[in-house]
């Protein structure tokens, strides 16, 4: 569910701040313009509308973004990061010097040169360089809840996982979708873990409320062929706590797919999967929590990482379709099945 640029975020905002394309037109945030307008740069190509088609002008050698690895940009006065808000006076640019500009800035208040911080792109920046309040972040001690959805027969692998994962959660939700059998056999495996069954019936977003529904203070949601890297699990203390102290109820992670073992293309594929109980999803497929804008953030603090094969890449894409037109999104297979190398 990347999250800015394709209108995939979380549900209810109204208007756009920090780089993310609001409910305005459909179109543009697909990427079109009406005629003859210039459209936000995507994908590293500058679009614009003739009668009724868009067409490729040119391909443009955009950087990814220093802050959140993003390749797209919105062509503005200031080029624009689509997804975590930097604007840059310039595209080419050295992106390793300037995220050691941004740093110097929040750091120590260094002078602002070749970039633009608005509010909530000063805050992405800020979490993604480790920063609360321009001091470094310290690890600290926290209540999030690790929630799970999974089919039955995974139950091996989430054992494992769950196990795994023990040390840095406490609470672990497990929703199988199976029989009754099978989540008491689960938990008979996983000591502590919290286990229950419900079919999914299509739902993935139902599937997620009903584990939220178990929970309280913020739960981190984890497929079966997902895990949190070393970064994410250092930084949930301080990230919840920051995310209180600004009243924020969903965070967006970045996502790191990696198929046969290869980092693909799709990146930072932001998961807004870190949210506050209360908070409920909505979509059968691509869920995405129903939040208001100013309560939601990216947190770029570490990632969560997605194993897969490019047969699963394949099977989801096909089996995505078939639960939502359009769904199968033709676009991520290929970024998938693309190494970061190549990308966008």
């Amino acid at each position: 569910m990347p999250y800015p640029g394709e209108g995939r975020g979380p549900v209810g905002r109204r208007k756009r701040q920090n780089g993310r394309t609001s409910q305005l037109d459909p179109g543009l945030r697909r990427g079109t313009a009406k005629v003859g307008e210039r459209c936000v740069l995507l994908f590293g190509v500058d679009r614009v509308r003739n009668d009724a088609n868009t067409v490729r002008v040119n391909q443009l050698p955009t950087p990814r973004c220093p802050i959140c690895g993003n390749a797209n940009w919105h062509d503005r006065a200031l080029p624009e990061c689509t997804h975590c808000g930097l604007a840059v006076t310039d595209l080419a640019v050295d992106t390793g010097q300037l995220r050691t500009a941004i740093g110097d800035h929040l750091r120590h208040g260094a002078p602002k040169s070749g970039f633009r911080l608005s509010p909530l792109a000063r805050r992405n920046a800020a979490w993604a360089l480790g920063l609360v309040d321009g001091h470094p972040a310290r690890p600290r001690r926290h209540a999030v809840t690790l929630g799970m959805i999974a089919r039955a027969s995974e139950s091996t692998q989430i054992a494992a996982l769950l196990t795994d994962l023990a040390p840095h959660f406490p609470r672990r939700i497990v929703l199988l979708d199976g029989s009754d059998a099978y989540a008491t056999a689960l938990a008979q495996a996983v000591p502590g873990a919290m286990v229950h069954a419900h079919p999914l019936d299509g739902d993935f977003a139902a599937q997620r409320n009903r584990v939220q529904a178990l929970a309280d203070g913020w739960v981190l949601q984890l497929d079966s062929d997902e895990t949190p890297d070393a970064a994410l699990l250092t930084a949930l203390g301080w990230l919840t706590a920051a995310a209180d102290r600004d009243g924020l109820w969903a965070l967006g992670l970045p996502r790191r797919n990696l198929v046969d073992g290869v980092q693909s293309a799709l990146w930072p594929d932001i998961q807004y999967r870190l949210t506050r109980a209360h908070v409920r999803f909505a979509g059968k497929v691509h869920e995405r929590p129903v939040v208001p804008f100013e309560h939601t953030s990216l947190a770029l603090a570490g990632a969560i990482e997605h194993h897969l094969d490019r047969a699963r890449v394949l099977e989801r894409s096909r089996v995505y379709e078939a639960m939502s037109a359009g769904a199968g999104r033709p676009g991520d297979e290929s970024a998938l099945l693309r190494p970061f190398s190549d990308a966008p």
